[in-house]
C-alpha cells in the first residue's frame, strides 16, 4: 500500500492547492458559491420481489402456500409443501374444476375424530404476546360441524385457540373468519386446523376440503403489510420506489416475466409466479399493493416495465402491441379519472383517487439494438399520451442514448468498496451526455460479508457523495436489493434482513436514513486536499485487478433549505484521520458513523450492533475524524 498527496476533485472540477501541512486534510467550503440545485427525488428505494422480501418479507401473509397453489421448482408440480397432517390424516390435493384458472387447487383431508392440518409458514410464524392475527379460510366440509384453530409451538400449552361453529357438513364451500390473540412470545409457532365430526362424521370419520388459508397481522399497514417493516423504510424517508425490479421483471423466459395485470384483482385469482430467486411468489403485493406502499410512504411510485425482453427470449417487434399497451395501461391504472377504462379498475379497488405514477422505467438491465428498438416503441406511444410522464431507459451492454435527451439513463453498480471509494466515487465528475442519471442499483457486493459491513457502507458513502456534488445530472439514486429474508439469502449483501419476529438492517441502512435525513436544497463549492492511498483488488466482473487510488478524505456540501449548511466527510483510511475545516464554522450538530472494525456487521444475535451517534458541536476549523466513518456536521443557519 503506498499513499501520497493529492488534491481533490471539487463538483467535478479538480482544484489546485498547496499541499496540507502533513496528517493534516483541508476541507474549504464555499457557501455562497452554487454549483447547483439539489434534486428534491435523489434518494429513493429499489424493491426488487428477491429473497422473499415479499412473501416472507414485507408482505404480511403468515401462511405460505396458501391456496395450494405453489409448485415444488419452476416446473410447478403442485405441492403440499409448508403443510403437515395432523392426528394420523390423510392430505391429499384436489382441483376446484368450477373455480377460477389461477385457483383451481385445495386440499383434502380425511380421518376420524381429530384429524387436521397445520402450517409452518415462513421458517415458523412469529407471533407477540397480546397481538391479534386475522384468520380467514374456506371449507367444504362432510361430517365437520366445526373447526379448532390455534396457534401452536413445541412444547408449549397453545399459545391462542378458537372454535369456528355453523359449519353446514352437508358439503358446500362456506368461508370462516377467526381472530386469534397471542398469549406468549414465539418465533416458531404454526397454525393448526383440526375438524370437529358431526353426528355422522364420528364413527365413520370426516373429510374436509381447505382453501384460501391466510393469517395477517391485525396491526398490518393498510391490512398488508408488516409494520415494522415499514417502519425501517419509513426511516429511510424516500422519495420514489422502484419496483418491481430488478431480473424479476424480466424472468429467465417470457413465460416467467413480471406483467402487471396479472397482479391485480382477487387475490386468489391471480398467477402464482415461478420466480427466478428460486421460489414462488403469490403476487398478494401486486401492482396496486405496489402504489399502496409507496403511498403510505410519502413517496413517488417508479414502476418498472417489462420491454418485450428476458433473459433467454425477445419477443418479436411484429408481436410488440401488447407490451406496449401494457405500458400505456399501468399509466391509466395509476393515474387516470375513475371513467377511464382502467382508472375505473383502481377505483373499483378502493383507490378511486389517482396515484401519481410520474417515472416509468421501460425494461431492466436490457441493451442492444433490440432494446433500442423496443424502447423507442413505447416511448414514443407514452410521450404521445402521457408526455408529463417521465422515461428511463437503460445503461446496459453499451446501450447508446435510446431516444430522447428529456429521458434518464439507469446506471448500475456491484463493486468491491474499493471501486466505490475511488473511480466510482467520481464517476459524476464530468457529465455523462445530455440527459440526466438515475442510479437505480448500487452496492458494495465483494468483501462484504452475508449481512453487510463496515467498510462496503462506508464506500458506498464515499459513491453518495459524488452523488450529491453531482445533482446537476445525477436526479434519482437507490441501494439494491432492499429485502432478503433471513433464513433465504441467494444474493448478499441487503439491506434489511426480515426474521419471524423482527429485523436486523445492514450497516448500509444507517448510512442510506443518514444521506436521505441530511438532504439540502442547493449544492456548493467544496474542495479536499488530501492525501491518497493505493489497493489492488480482483476485478469483480473480470479476470485481472482493479488499482484503485483512493483518498482518504471526502466530502460534499450543501445548504438545506433553512438555511442550515451540510457538511459531509468520509474517512476512507482505518486509521483516524485529522480535518482542517474552513469557510463555515460555528454551532452544530455532529453525528458520526462507525464501528471497530472494517468487519463489524449487525446480525440476527446483534441487531443494533452498529448505529450512529448524535452530539452538540462547535465547529471551529479542527475536528478528528474515526477510522473508516461518515461525519455530517449540520451548521445552524445562525453559524454560518
Amino acid at each position: 500500500m503506498k499513499t501520497h498527496l493529492a488534491c481533490c476533485f471539487a463538483c467535478g472540477l479538480l482544484a489546485a492547492a498547496a499541499a496540507p501541512a502533513a496528517d493534516v486534510h483541508r476541507v474549504t467550503v464555499e457557501p455562497e458559491t452554487v454549483v447547483s440545485a439539489a434534486s428534491p427525488d435523489l434518494w429513493g428505494l429499489f424493491f426488487e420481489d428477491i429473497d422473499l422480501s415479499l412473501d416472507g418479507g414485507v408482505y404480511a401473509e403468515m401462511v405460505r402456500n396458501r391456496s395450494f397453489e405453489d409448485g415444488h421448482g419452476a416446473t410447478r408440480e403442485l405441492t403440499l409443501e409448508y403443510w403437515n397432517p395432523v392426528g394420523n390424516a390423510e392430505c391429499f390435493l384436489s382441483e376446484r374444476p368450477d373455480a377460477h384458472p389461477n385457483d383451481r387447487h385445495c386440499v383434502t383431508v380425511r380421518g376420524l375424530p381429530g384429524v387436521g392440518i397445520a402450517n409452518e409458514g415462513y421458517f415458523g410464524m412469529g407471533v407477540k404476546k397480546g397481538a391479534a392475527y386475522r384468520l380467514s379460510f374456506a371449507l367444504k366440509g362432510v361430517g365437520v360441524k366445526a373447526v379448532d384453530v390455534a396457534l401452536e409451538a413445541y412444547s408449549k400449552p397453545p399459545l391462542a385457540t378458537a372454535r369456528i361453529e355453523g359449519v353446514s357438513g352437508a358439503g358446500e364451500w362456506q368461508t370462516f373468519t377467526a381472530t386469534l390473540v397471542a398469549n406468549d412470545d414465539e418465533a416458531q409457532a404454526r397454525l393448526v386446523l383440526r375438524f370437529v365430526p358431526n353426528r355422522q362424521g364420528g364413527r365413520e370419520g370426516l373429510e374436509a376440503q381447505l382453501d384460501h388459508v391466510s393469517l395477517f397481522p391485525a396491526d398490518a399497514v393498510a391490512g398488508l403489510f408488516r409494520r415494522d417493516l415499514v417502519d425501517r423504510l419509513a426511516a429511510l424517508r424516500p422519495s420514489f420506489v422502484r419496483f418491481p425490479g430488478g431480473c424479476w421483471v424480466e424472468g429467465d423466459t417470457m413465460k416467467d416475466a413480471y406483467r402487471w395485470k396479472t397482479t391485480i384483482g382477487d387475490k386468489w385469482n391471480r398467477r402464482t409466479q415461478w420466480n427466478i430467486w428460486k421460489y414462488w411468489s403469490t403476487n398478494g403485493v401486486g401492482f396496486h399493493e405496489y402504489l399502496l406502499l409507496a403511498e403510505a410512504l410519502g413517496a413517488k411510485p417508479l414502476f418498472c416495465i417489462n420491454c418485450g425482453m428476458s433473459h433467454k427470449e425477445t419477443v418479436p417487434m411484429e408481436k410488440m402491441d401488447a407490451f406496449v399497451q401494457d405500458a400505456l395501461d399501468c399509466l391509466d391504472y395509476a393515474n387516470g379519472p375513475v371513467d377511464s377504462e382502467w382508472g375505473a379498475k383502481r377505483a373499483a379497488a378502493g383507490h378511486p383517487e389517482p396515484f401519481g405514477l410520474d417515472y416509468l422505467e421501460i425494461g431492466n438491465e436490457n441493451g442492444g439494438k433490440d432494446y433500442e428498438e423496443r424502447y423507442a416503441r413505447i416511448a414514443n406511444a407514452v410521450r404521445a399520451k402521457y408526455p408529463a410522464v417521465k422515461l428511463i431507459f437503460n445503461n446496459w451492454k453499451a446501450t447508446k442514448r435510446v431516444d430522447d435527451p428529456k429521458d434518464l439513463r439507469d446506471d448500475h453498480f456491484y463493486e468491491t468498496a474499493d471501486v466505490f471509494m475511488s473511480r466510482l466515487a467520481h464517476e459524476y465528475d464530468e457529465s455523462k451526455g445530455d440527459f440526466d442519471i438515475f442510479v437505480g442499483e448500487y452496492a458494495v457486493t465483494q468483501g462484504a460479508g452475508r449481512y453487510g459491513n463496515l467498510r462496503a457502507a462506508i464506500g458506498e458513502a464515499a459513491l453518495m457523495l459524488g452523488l450529491e456534488r453531482n445533482q446537476a445530472q445525477v436526479k434519482l439514486a437507490a441501494y439494491a436489493p432492499l429485502f432478503a429474508n433471513a433464513q433465504h439469502t441467494t444474493w448478499t449483501p441487503n439491506l434489511i434482513y426480515p426474521t419471524t419476529t423482527g429485523c436486523f438492517v445492514n450497516p448500509s441502512w444507517t448510512v442510506q436514513k443518514l444521506f436521505s435525513a441530511n438532504r439540502g436544497a442547493a449544492v456548493l463549492k467544496v474542495t479536499v486536499e488530501t492525501t491518497t492511498f493505493e489497493t489492488d483488488v480482483p476485478k469483480t466482473w473480470s479476470k485481472g485487478r482493479d488499482r484503485c487510488v483512493i483518498e482518504t478524505v471526502q466530502a460534499s456540501a450543501q445548504r438545506a433549505a433553512n438555511g442550515d449548511i451540510i457538511l459531509k466527510l468520509v474517512n476512507c483510511a482505518e486509521t483516524a484521520q485529522e480535518v482542517d475545516v474552513r469557510g463555515v464554522a460555528g454551532a452544530a450538530t455532529r453525528t458520526v458513523f462507525t464501528g471497530p472494525d472494517r468487519d463489524a456487521h449487525n446480525s440476527p444475535a446483534r441487531p443494533e450492533a452498529l448505529a450512529e451517534t448524535v452530539s452538540a458541536f462547535t465547529l471551529d476549523g479542527a475536528d478528528t475524524l474515526p477510522p473508516l466513518s461518515l461525519v455530517i456536521y449540520r451548521i445552524a443557519r445562525s453559524g454560518n
